[in-house]
């Protein structure tokens, strides 16, 4: 993480300098890799002290500005709005990965022969979809010989199509 800090009208002491790269180093924890920070430090009128900060990363952009009567406590503020900021990012980028749309095409499809489907009377297919875990169930009709599918409808009944 490469730390840029400037003063405008005012001397960046040692102190304020290592309190602010304290508070810097809490964005470790939800941006990786090349991050950049930039804050730049004034006072307005003698008595407003104002920090701004800017947070470049690999497609992320954070902007923050606070002003105050105490340096410290702006540095405080705007850090806490960028840490923020920066949570939001990583929650988004975590929820973004988690659908992962190689995962879903993994799956392969299997193509069966329908002439291998067993054969069976309606009765016996109902019968056999209701005593199994299976939502569907393709089968040979004994009468007809044409191929039938028994499934579960929405509505909780037992459906029938034939081909």
């Amino acid at each position: 993480m490469l730390v840029n800090i400037q003063g405008r009208k005012i001397e960046v002491t040692p102190a304020l300098k290592s309190y602010a790269l304290e508070k810097v180093s809490v964005l470790n924890k939800y941006l990786d890799g090349n991050v950049k920070v930039h804050l730049t430090i004034s006072v307005e009128k003698k008595v407003r002290q104002r920090v701004e900060v800017s947070v470049t990363a690999k497609n992320i952009h954070l902007r923050g500005t606070e002003e105050s009567e105490d340096m410290y406590a702006s540095i405080d503020m705007v850090m806490d709005k960028i840490a923020r900021q920066a949570q939001k990012v990583k929650e988004k980028k975590k929820d973004h990965h988690m659908k992962d749309p190689e995962v879903e095409a993994a799956q392969t499809i299997i193509r069966e022969n329908a002439d291998e489907a067993p054969v069976m009377s309606d009765d016996e297919a109902v019968s056999d979809i209701a005593d199994s875990n299976k939502l569907a169930l393709v089968y040979r009709s004994n009468e007809t010989e044409k191929i039938k599918v028994a499934y579960y409808r929405s509505d909780g009944n037992i459906g029938i199509m034939e081909s």
